[in-house]
C-alpha cells in the first residue's frame, strides 16, 4: 500500500517537479505547483507528492517513488514515461526495474536497518538527511554524512540508521546492470537475507 508522504518524523516533506512540454513544443509542468495546489497546470493536475511504500517492520520508514521509467533511454514521446510512472504509483516497481530506471527517496526512523541485500544494478545516491552506516558483507562498515554519495556496483550491503534520535534521508537512482561475474563463482544473483 502506498502513502501520500513519508511518516519519518523530523524529515521536511518535499515535492517534485516534472516538466513536459505542451503541443507548440514549449517546456511547462506535468506537476501542479505545490506553493498553490488550486491553481491549474498547464498539462494536467499530476501531484507533486511521491507515492510511499512504508518498510516491512517499520511502519515509518519507507521508498518514496520519485520517478520510473521502463526504459532507457527514457521515452517522452507521448508522454510515454508520465504514463509508465503514474502506472507504478499505486504499485512501486521491484528495486530496479530490467532496462529501466528508478528514482526514489529512503526516509529511515531512527534505529531503523535494511536486510543484507544485493541488487543487479547500479545505484547513485546522496545522503540528505542525518547519517547512515553502510556495511558491506565483508563486515567493512563507513559512516555516510549528510552530503556524502554512494555507488553501489552490484555488492551486498545493508544500510542502518545508527542514532537513536534523527532520522534519514537518503536519494537513489538505480540503474539496470549486468550481473556481477567473479571468476570461479559465476554470476552473483539478486539476494536478499532476512
Amino acid at each position: 500500500m502506498t502513502e501520500p508522504s513519508t511518516k519519518v518524523a523530523g524529515l521536511p516533506k518535499f515535492s517534485r517537479h516534472i516538466t513536459t512540454h505542451n503541443a507548440d513544443g514549449v517546456a511547462i509542468f506535468a506537476t501542479a505547483d505545490p506553493a498553490d495546489p488550486s491553481s491549474p497546470s498547464s498539462a494536467g493536475s499530476m501531484s507533486p507528492d511521491p507515492s510511499w511504500l512504508n518498510f516491512p517492520g517499520s511502519p515509518a520508514s519507507g521508498f518514496g517513488l520519485a520517478y520510473a521509467t521502463d526504459t532507457i533511454p527514457a521515452d517522452f514521446n507521448g508522454n510515454a514515461d508520465l504514463d509508465t510512472y503514474n502506472a507504478y504509483l499505486p504499485k512501486h516497481p521491484g528495486i530496479t526495474i530490467r532496462g529501466g530506471s528508478v528514482f526514489r527517496v529512503v526516509d529511515m526512523d531512527p534505529g531503523a536497518k535494511s536486510p543484507m541485500h544485493r541488487t543487479v544494478s547500479i545505484d547513485y545516491g546522496v545522503v540528505l538527511e542525518g547519517e547512515v552506516e553502510l556495511e558491506l558483507d565483508s563486515g567493512e562498515k563507513r559512516r555516510l554524512a549528510r552530503g556524502d554519495i554512494f555507488v553501489q556496483r552490484g555488492t551486498m550491503h545493508m544500510w542502518r540508521n545508527p542514532s537513536d534520535s534523527k532520522p534519514v534521508r537518503l536519494l537513489a537512482v538505480q540503474l539496470d546492470s549486468k550481473e556481477v561475474v567473479v571468476e570461479g563463482k559465476g554470476a552473483l544473483p539478486e539476494l536478499f537475507q532476512s
